[in-house]
């Protein structure tokens, strides 16, 4: 008989994604795709650390800020304008809209100053580490910071899982990077035309009530 092949795992959710980097950090597993051990441990105990990382998502809302799909899904697509996603221009426009989409995304994250994303981590990565702190504010302080390196891997890490921490309304940058990317070049004017600004910003905050929790 012969063997089947493995149904490929479902992608964990955002929460489940943030406990298991809290059971890396707090078990001190050092790399869990070498590290048979700690991989369990991360595995079987991340359920601990799951308050912690509906906390982080809670307050990076709270600071504006939401976790998205750098691909967008197909819901995220057909939120973005019902109009394009209907009729004939239904089979073009995933690929209009992702362009859109990730052209937003890359302009944010090449001019993004990470300091209050990565503070929110630190300070949860403090809260996890010491759980006495939790009911005794007086013990938090500036030595949140301490925590700045691992909170930079943890950045990384969901970046390269495909998704970003992005804010909950556009900034100019995504706007005009948005525009740029639907600009269609005129030969008589010689001038670049895009979407109108408006469309665009529409379009992301369509997309991102639509996107994955």
């Amino acid at each position: 008989m012969r063997g089947r092949t493995p149904a490929p795992r479902p992608q964990p959710t955002i929460i489940e994604h943030f406990a298991k980097e809290f059971a890396k950090f707090l078990n001190n597993v050092q790399n869990n795709e070498v590290d048979i051990l700690g991989s369990f441990l991360i595995e079987n105990e991340w359920d601990k650390y799951e308050k912690d990382a509906k906390d982080v998502v809670e307050s990076l809302e709270l600071a504006g800020f939401m976790i998205v799909p750098k691909m967008p899904s197909d819901e995220m697509v057909a939120a973005a304008d019902q109009t394009l996603s209907k009729g004939m221009m239904a089979s073009a426009s995933r690929g209009y809209i992702s362009a859109v989409w990730g052209a937003m995304l890359n302009g944010w994250l090449e001019s993004r100053n990470a300091n209050l994303i990565l503070d929110i981590f630190s300070m949860a990565l403090a809260r996890a580490s010491n759980p006495s702190s939790r009911r005794d504010s007086s013990m938090f302080d500036a030595s949140f910071q301490r925590f700045r390196k691992q909170s930079q891997d943890i950045l990384a890490g969901l970046e390269k899982t495909g998704l970003a921490v992005v804010p909950d309304e556009p900034a100019p940058i995504m706007i005009a990077a948005g525009v740029a990317e639907t600009a269609e070049h005129r030969s008589r004017t010689n001038q670049q035309i895009g979407a109108d600004p408006t469309y665009i910003a529409k379009i992301y905050e369509n997309m991102l009530v639509a996107r994955p929790k």
